[in-house]
């Protein structure tokens, strides 16, 4: 109680001397207008001290925190980018009859926001379809990832214990 009542006086005498220093009449209804506002302000949050319930600081409490997003827009760039090119790799090799089961891109954004390829995994599912297609698939991906992009073909792991098996 004494905190409020304290409270409550300190605005009323800082009031009173803001009020005796106004340089002219010229303002007298802005000035007015503020000190009025700044006792409210004052007797309310003196008031909300007694009651938890009335406690508004958390409202008035702004929150300066940083939120760096350049992490989320790079993956999600990524992971677009990928799927357009892995997308165009597969149409391409599923009309040569030599479409992989599986397609891995490694796909690199610098921090100047240029975007680089440097993988593509070719995996296939069996010994058969890797035999048969795997450097026909590695050729035309070269021609439309470009050649200066890594371009591999392997078995699916199933497939490489299939071949050791046999």
């Amino acid at each position: 109680m004494k905190e409020m009542l304290f409270s409550i006086c300190a605005a009323a005498v800082i009031t009173a001397v803001y009020k005796a220093l106004i340089p002219s009449d010229r303002f007298s209804a802005q000035v007015k207008l503020l000190v009025s506002c700044f006792f409210a302000v004052i007797v309310i949050n003196a008031l909300s001290g007694l009651n938890t319930a009335w406690d508004i600081s958390d409202i008035l409490e702004a929150d300066l925190s940083y939120n760096d997003y350049t992490v989320q827009v790079f993956g999600l760039a990524e992971e677009k980018t990928a799927d357009a090119l892995r997308t165009a790799i597969y149409k391409k090799l599923a009309e040569e009859g030599a479409a992989p089961e599986k397609i891995y891109i490694d796909v690199n954004i610098s921090d100047s926001g240029t975007i680089s390829i440097s993988e593509i995994k070719l995996v296939f599912g069996s010994v058969s379809d890797y035999d048969a297609n795997a450097q026909r698939a590695v050729t035309i991906t070269r021609r439309i990832a470009g050649y200066g992009t890594a371009v591999t073909a392997e078995l699916a792991p199933q497939a490489k214990k299939e071949r050791e098996d046999q």
